[in-house]
């Protein structure tokens, strides 16, 4: 398989477009369902490079650590009766320090160098 051209610029390759919408989506939700979605439908295609397989494994990994995160802190807000509330912030910052980190190594057309880690 023959590697891609470099780009100068800005590449909007899928990784970057799966990362830009989680990004988006830090702050209103539904982006960061469909970057996970993309994320599943572009995962194992054929014209895939490794480092682009890396980048779908980790986003959807946090996809679902964010998924159970918010649910976790739901609970926990509704038992402590709010109190617990100031943590869904945490949550969007972890999101966007991944999403950011992963729009710098896809640019570069690096793979992350941990696709299962829990933070980045």
């Amino acid at each position: 398989m023959a590697s891609r051209p470099e780009t100068q610029g800005f590449d909007l390759n899928r990784p970057t477009i799966v990362a830009l919408l989680i990004l988006v989506g830090a702050v209103s939700g539904l982006p960061t369902l469909i970057g996970a979605i993309l994320a599943y439908v572009w995962r194992g295609a054929a014209e895939n490079a490794a480092w682009e397989e890396s980048h779908y494994a980790y986003h959807i990994r946090g996809f679902w650590i964010t998924i159970v995160a918010v649910i976790a802190l739901g609970v926990l807000t509704i038992i402590t009766l709010g109190l617990a509330g100031f943590l869904f912030p945490l949550v969007s910052i972890w999101l966007v320090v991944r999403a950011i980190i992963a729009i710098a190594k896809a640019q570069r057309r690096e793979p992350m160098p941990n696709p299962s880690t829990w933070l980045w």
